[in-house]
C-alpha cells in the first residue's frame, strides 16, 4: 500500500466499499493503518467538519475480502458520477430503511436523481455523489464531495422545502419516502489514504 495525505478515492461500481464511523480522528487513523490485507485496493481516513467524529471509506476486491468487519455495513455502487470543482469536503448522507429491500433502495436513489433533474439550476459547489447500497438492503450511503463546507451549507439553506438540497417539489417524495426510517448528514475532510501499489 502506498501512504497519501489528503487523497480522494473515486468509488468504482466494480469494487464494494466499507463505511465505518470513529469517535475521532486518531481513532480513524489507527484503524487505517490496520488496515493491510489482500483484496483492500483503498483506505481513506476522514476527520469531522464540525463536529468530533471520523470516517473511514475502504474499497475491497470483494465481499469475501474483506478483514474485521466488525457488523460494518457492506456497500456497493448503485448510481453517480462526478463534475467540475475541486472538492474540499466530503458529504457524507446516510439513510437507513425500514426493511431489508433491495428495490427500496434503488427507487429512493431514483427519486433523488429524478429530483436533481427537476431543479432548474444546481447548486454551485457540489462535485460529485456517489450512491452506494448496502448488501443487507437496509442503507444507502451517498459519498458526495462539495468544494466546501460553506457551499455545502449554503445549498441547504436555499429557498424552497427545508431539509435537504432542492427548490422543486420533486423533494417532498425524497423526504416523505414512506420506508426512509432515518438519515443523517455529516461533512469531512480526508486526512490520510492508502492506495494498493
Amino acid at each position: 500500500m502506498t501512504i497519501h495525505t489528503g487523497h480522494w478515492p473515486t468509488p468504482s461500481g466494480e469494487l464494494v466499499a466499507v463505511a465505518r464511523e470513529w469517535p475521532d480522528a486518531d481513532a480513524a487513523r489507527a484503524a487505517l493503518a490496520s488496515r493491510s490485507a489482500e483484496g483492500l485496493v483503498s483506505a481513506t481516513a476522514y476527520e469531522g467538519v464540525g463536529h468530533d467524529g471520523a470516517f473511514t471509506y475502504e474499497q475491497w476486491t470483494s465481499e469475501d475480502a474483506i478483514k474485521d468487519l466488525d457488523g460494518a455495513p457492506v456497500y456497493r455502487l448503485y448510481r453517480g458520477g462526478r463534475g467540475e470543482g475541486e472538492p474540499g469536503v466530503l458529504v457524507v448522507v446516510s439513510v437507513e430503511f425500514d426493511r431489508a429491500d433491495e428495490r427500496q433502495q434503488r427507487e429512493w436513489v431514483d427519486l433523488v436523481f429524478a429530483a436533481l433533474d427537476s431543479e432548474p439550476t444546481h447548486a454551485p459547489g457540489g462535485v460529485s455523489g456517489f450512491f452506494h447500497l448496502s448488501i443487507d438492503g437496509r442503507r444507502m450511503l451517498n459519498y458526495a464531495e462539495w468544494t466546501s463546507e460553506e457551499a455545502h451549507i449554503a445549498a441547504l439553506e436555499a429557498p424552497g422545502d427545508k431539509g435537504g438540497i432542492g427548490t422543486t417539489d420533486a423533494w417532498k417524495a425524497v423526504r416523505q419516502h414512506p420506508g426512509m426510517k432515518s438519515s443523517t448528514v455529516k461533512r469531512y475532510r480526508p486526512i490520510l489514504s492508502a492506495v494498493a501499489a
